[in-house]
């Protein structure tokens, strides 16, 4: 029996393109039994893509909690990046993710300073470069390496109910000849989470950027199953 439900949902409140209530008829269309609301988390020096009103928010999600509560099991998230500020709420469950990382004491993945933004890490190959320029001196085992300890810091600092996009560092980065080298420092990430108690997401938003695949890749599902850990 399959049970049919997302917890990765982005709506109008952040970066998403479809309102709440839009997503939510969607899902029950699709015969979804859960849906979860995960808005990325307000990070004070990138606004473009996180919530803003996260009031406003909790009051859409609560009306249409109760208009649809006899055709689907909506559930309260926040996708909290590492960056990130968690809302002071009773959530049902929290999603963990690094977008970002601290170059220079900085909170961010790269700083144009022509055009004064800040780019996450999936906002574009081209900005993926710059971050490996310009904060990491085009050592690309650096970025990983920095990318993996950020997530294995957020994860026993928060506490996450679900680790989101586990290797989103893979893909803008290319690891051509040292791909091994990378596959072991992905792999030594999972170990240092053993018994961290936290799900770990499957996500398919690399087909929809233009990649194969999913988060996490096969060789780190077969890592993270070794590691006793389960999936969402």
């Amino acid at each position: 029996m399959v049970y049919k439900c997302n917890l990765h949902t982005h709506t109008q409140f952040c970066d998403g393109k479809c309102t709440m209530e839009q997503m939510t008829q969607n899902a029950i269309a699709k015969g979804f039994e859960t849906l979860g609301f995960s808005p990325h988390s307000f990070t004070s020096f990138d606004q473009s893509y996180c919530i803003k009103d996260y009031n406003a928010f909790k009051r859409e999600f609560l009306r249409l909690k109760q208009k649809y509560k006899n055709e689907i099991n909506l559930m309260l998230g926040i996708e909290a990046d590492a960056f990130g500020i968690i809302p002071d709420d009773k959530l049902d469950y929290t999603i963990g993710s690094v977008h970002y990382l601290a170059v220079n004491g900085q909170y961010m993945s790269v700083f144009d300073v022509n055009k004064n933004n800040v780019f996450a890490l999936d906002e574009s190959k081209e900005t993926f470069l710059q971050l490996l320029e310009q904060g990491f001196n085009n050592d690309i085992l650096a970025v990983a390496q920095s990318y993996y300890d950020t997530v294995v810091d957020m994860v026993q600092k928060t506490k996450p109910t679900i680790i989101g996009h586990f290797d989103l560092v893979s893909l803008y980065g290319d690891f051509g000849n040292v791909q091994k080298q990378y596959e072991q420092i992905a792999k030594d990430a999972i170990k240092r989470l053993q018994g961290c108690g936290c799900l770990v997401e499957i996500n398919a938003n690399r087909k929809f950027k233009g990649k194969g695949g999913l988060y996490p890749a096969d060789f780190l599902i077969t890592e993270f199953l070794a590691c006793g850990f389960d999936f969402v």
